[in-house]
């Protein structure tokens, strides 16, 4: 896994936030204050709920590339955002004030914790079914599209034990917008983003969302790509990406070379991915379906295990491309003789 790129960058499509009035979603657990003036001392005219829908009349201008406010917007750092697996250090809450409306009072709210319509439902990363989700890989912290604020998803992380072993227990998730200009305006990729995390903070290997609640358990054997990079590759083939036949066959999965033929295209080679189960069943991994002509390949293991508890293997696997994905496997989810049918997908951008 190429840590360097996973943070943020590839979890996002590009956004440009563009609006003269709004209507916003406040995103923090705790609700969002409106105070009279643009300071986190200003009196509360009112308090705005989860889910509460303002109006933003700050407007914003410039191209792309520079954030300007108009009228002025001020800048503010309030308390931490969240790190990630390949940074723990913490980083302040930046943001800015922006004058709102809430119910019949005008006063000012902070960026931080206000989330437009494109940062909270992206149409170009679709989920699988309307029963699973798959969040953050990143550790206790990560970037999202379309997050779930409905109570009737049970929220659940794969921690790992110190003996190596996993534990599958419920969590509570917090959000936030994570701002990305400068004292300047100015950005680099993106603007905004909306950050995902454990509440307390931990450091999950994956977050999975369902419809149904789970058991809570733990002692689960398994294998995670993080504590042994090259455990699914041969060791002794250096730089080449071969993958280990013994290794993955362990695990129930098969991967062989294939040739294909794209009409306008050189001929490429690319990996098959197939899981194996009882009595001979062989059923192939295939690529989900990526829009606008987008390619991605399934590419390497992330993590497997028994994760719903019913004795058999479930998969997380990485896709990469011009757009990628996480794609979670699960052996209950089956039918017509499947071994492990896709259950959620985790779409990221620009796979570096």
């Amino acid at each position: 896994m190429k840590s360097g790129c996973l943070f943020l960058l590839c979890f996002l499509t590009l956004f440009k936030v563009s609006f003269s009035q709004t209507t916003f979603t406040v995103i923090s657990n705790n609700g969002l204050n409106l105070r009279e003036t643009p300071d986190r001392n200003g009196r509360v005219l009112a308090a705005a709920p989860l889910g509460a829908k303002v109006i933003v009349f700050t407007k914003q201008k410039g191209g792309y590339g520079k954030v300007e406010y108009d009228p002025p917007a001020r800048r503010d750092t309030i308390g931490q955002l969240f790190s990630t697996r390949y940074n723990s250090r913490q980083a302040g809450h930046a943001g800015y004030w922006w004058k709102a409306r809430y119910g019949e009072k005008t006063g000012y709210m902070f960026s931080g914790f206000l989330a437009d319509s494109a940062l909270l439902h992206n149409s170009s990363q679709k989920e699988l079914n309307n029963h699973f989700r798959l969040r953050t890989t990143e550790g206790n912290a990560g970037a999202t599209n379309n997050p779930e604020f409905d109570p009737n998803w049970h929220w659940y992380g794969v921690f790992q034990q110190p003996d190596s072993q996993f534990a599958v227990k419920k969590v509570n998730l917090r959000y936030a917008v994570k701002d990305f200009t400068g004292e300047d305006g100015v950005y680099n990729f993106y603007s905004r983003a909306i950050i995902i995390q454990t509440e307390p903070p931990e450091s999950p290997v994956f977050i999975v969302g369902t419809r149904t609640v789970w058991k809570e358990r733990s002692g689960i054997e398994g294998f995670w790509q993080l504590n042994d990079p090259q455990a699914q590759y041969i060791r002794n083939v250096p730089n080449t990406g071969e993958f280990d036949p013994v290794f993955m066959k362990k695990h129930g999965i098969e991967v062989v070379r294939e040739k294909i033929q794209v009409e306008g295209r050189w001929p490429m080679e690319r990996w098959d991915w197939h899981i194996l189960g009882e009595g001979g069943r062989r059923q192939r991994m295939a690529p989900l379906n990526v829009e606008n002509n987008y390619e991605a390949s399934l590419s390497y293991l992330v993590w497997a295990g028994d994760l719903d508890g019913d004795g058999e293997t479930d998969y997380l696997l990485s896709a990469m491309g011009e757009m990628g994905y996480y794609v979670l496997y699960l052996s209950t989810q089956t039918g017509n003789g499947a071994v492990a049918k896709p259950a959620a997908v985790l779409w990221t951008w620009y796979t570096c």
